[in-house]
């Protein structure tokens, strides 16, 4: 008993409470001045910061308890707590209530609980103002408005909306079939899902070309064959399709209806939707994990491919690709002689650029299923 006596009262109140405060500022300059950084081992540096994290959530907040078999499962040293006991527990002072107090984590729990008792009584205070001012009027305004001279008149304000929706109705109901109908045939889907630039401000018709927004004509033929768009029949082709050109692990949900709604836009899926899939799979470190965000991308795709097209001179859209080299692999499909020659190119750079995934072994190793044609015409 008289050795507890001897020991320093406790750096901490009992009732001190900074709950809801889940972390601490760590000082990184006092930590790399301190003689823990300096002596530590990497196994006595992380039994420390890992006791000062278990400080931090006790009550009271920066001690622990005196008690061997904690202290090791709170460090996570385990079996190896004697060996680094020393050195973790530097800062560390046992007081009288038999617990070990840090002496800096405790300079931080005195001062959040500082501040957490200042934003109390800042919201306890602001409380009470509201609640004064809410009892002192008489009358308290329905909706948040305040009756006054004009709007308390019930019958005026009856008369006043009517006479406004009728007034409303009239000129909507004149103009808004015509100007929904003219509209249709002027944009494209706000100007391909109006993709955001690196400025932060949306991209218009008007920043690109109006050749390149023009609805792509579809071959009748194909139209005449193709399902209603918004049928379950054509959203099982459209997702079906994709998925064939998509590598594994991209896009995780069912909404296809992105996608389906580019092609009702007037996005061509062969010529335009699924070169501009394969080129993003190809380019790509991080998949798109939904249909919305590669919708989003496939559009700003085209509409930069589209306005290229166009200041160069030619038709917004490519011609159909019709008998174009294509190399069969297997579950995932057809791919373009052109893609995979981009992945070829990207392979050589850096070998790590092939997926294995998808192609299969890559170029020059056993069981690789490229063509030798392609792989002898990009080393030329």
């Amino acid at each position: 008993m008289s050795a507890q006596t001897d020991l320093p009262a406790p750096l901490i109140p009992a009732d001190t409470d900074i709950t809801g405060l889940p972390g601490f500022m760590l000082n990184v300059e006092r930590l790399f001045a301190s003689e823990l950084w300096a002596l530590s081992t990497g196994d006595e540096m992380k039994a420390a910061l890992a006791l000062w994290g278990r400080a931090w959530q006790q009550s009271p907040a920066g001690s622990l308890p005196n008690d061997e078999r904690l202290l090791a499962a709170f460090s996570g040293a385990g079996p190896r707590w004697k060996r680094v006991r020393a050195m973790a527990l530097r800062g560390f002072v046992l007081c009288s209530d038999n617990r070990l107090y840090h002496r800096v984590l405790c300079e931080d729990v005195l001062r959040a609980a500082r501040h957490k008792d200042l934003r109390r009584e800042r919201t306890a205070a602001a409380t009470k103002a509201r609640l004064a001012k809410e009892d002192n009027d008489p009358t308290p305004p329905p909706k948040g408005k305040k009756t006054n001279e004009i709007n308390k008149t019930t019958s005026r304000n009856e008369t006043r909306h009517e006479a406004r929706n009728v007034e409303r109705d009239e000129d909507r109901n004149e103009v808004r079939h015509e100007q929904r109908n003219d509209a249709a045939t002027l944009t494209l889907r706000e100007s391909l899902r109006s993709p955001i630039d690196r400025t932060g401000q949306d991209k218009t018709l008007e920043d690109i070309p109006a050749a390149a927004c023009e609805p792509v004509p579809r071959a009748s033929a194909a139209a005449a064959d193709r399902p209603a768009w918004n049928s379950r029949e054509n959203y099982d082709r459209v997702e079906k399709r994709c998925r064939s050109a998509l590598p594994p692990g991209w896009v995780n949900d069912f909404a296809v209806g992105p996608m389906v709604l580019l092609e009702h836009d007037g996005l061509d899926l062969e010529r335009e939707i699924i070169p501009a899939i394969l080129d993003l799979a190809a380019s790509r470190r991080v998949p798109i994990r939904t249909w919305t965000l590669l919708a989003d991308a496939i559009a700003e795709r085209i509409r930069v491919q589209r306005a290229g097209r166009v200041a160069e001179g030619l038709p917004p859209t490519p011609a159909a690709a019709s008998g174009q080299p294509s190399v069969d692999l297997g579950s995932h499909g057809l791919w373009p002689e052109s893609a995979i020659r981009s992945w070829i190119i990207r392979h050589r750079d850096n070998p790590r650029n092939w997926d294995e995934a998808v192609f299969g072994p890559p170029p020059g190793a056993p069981g690789c299923r490229i063509p030798s044609r392609l792989l002898i015409g990009e080393a030329a």
